[in-house]
């Protein structure tokens, strides 16, 4: 069944990665100095457009993720989670291992990443009975 009631906890998590998502889109697209720091780079590009694409995917992302929880659905919501964290891992990796990066920021991603899991761990279990 697609509408399965989803736990409280799910639906705090799906709520905090959209608002914290949203939030983030937001940062890139007003304060991109700023929120390019914070993500770990030191892009110094007289061309916006990273901001742009970083934005744009967070926003989709933050979208997804909140309709989807919004609407209680279970699995689809745990399917985003668990491709999703492709992307927090992702960038992990790209921090760790740019020479302009700071390695010091690389840990939200990775938890970023972890808590997803988790998250899809708990919607993709059977229920008990």
């Amino acid at each position: 069944m697609l509408t399965e009631k989803l736990p409280l906890g799910a639906k705090i998590v799906g709520y905090l990665f959209t608002f914290g998502l949203l939030f983030i889109a937001g940062r890139f697209l007003l304060a991109s100095e700023s929120a390019e720091h914070d993500f770990g780079l030191i892009y110094n590009q007289p061309n916006n457009s990273f901001h742009y694409i970083k934005a744009v995917r967070d926003l989709f992302s933050g979208v997804t993720i909140g309709a989807f929880t919004l609407l209680n659905w279970r699995k689809p919501l745990a399917i985003v989670f668990l491709t999703g964290s492709l992307v927090p891992l992702g960038d992990m990796i790209i921090v760790l291992t740019s020479p302009s990066a700071l390695a010091s920021a690389a840990w939200i991603h990775g938890l970023t990443a972890l808590t997803a899991w988790i998250t899809s761990y708990f919607l993709l279990r059977p229920k008990n009975r």
